[in-house]
């Protein structure tokens, strides 16, 4: 969740906004803004990071609660399951993986639908 397009924005906005603080105070110290609008500037500037960092939180909040759900079903979906498979089941595998991604000719990492992600080397055969 931390890469995702949302946070990543959010993110920017708030590292911009630090900065315009940053730049203000530099200019209030160097008697290069008036100190009514020193305050009311920085109190505008204030009020964005926080409105931002609470829109932050709210997403992240909302990601765990939705890994917990997807994870439970993860785990349902497993324990209805058989107790061993004697071949490759493609109907249970496709619902508990999102996306196999290729990482390399020795290394491949299965996405889960929660989520989660689980690496595997690729052992190869000399022929």
């Amino acid at each position: 969740m931390l890469w995702s397009e949302d946070i990543i924005e959010l993110n920017k906005r708030i590292s911009t906004i630090t900065s315009q603080n940053q730049l203000l105070a530099m200019l209030k110290q160097q008697g290069g803004v008036d100190p009514d609008i020193f305050i009311s500037r920085s109190n505008e500037l204030a009020e964005q990071l926080r409105a931002a960092k609470l829109e932050k939180e709210r997403l992240l909040n909302a990601c765990r609660d939705d890994t917990i759900t997807q994870t439970q079903a993860l785990i349902d979906t497993i324990e209805a399951g058989p107790d061993f498979l004697e071949q490759f089941d493609g109907e249970l595998f496709g619902e508990l993986v999102d996306r196999i991604i290729v990482e390399n000719n020795e290394r491949l990492r299965f996405r889960l639908k929660n989520g989660l992600e689980l690496t595997e080397s690729i052992e190869r055969t000399v022929r």
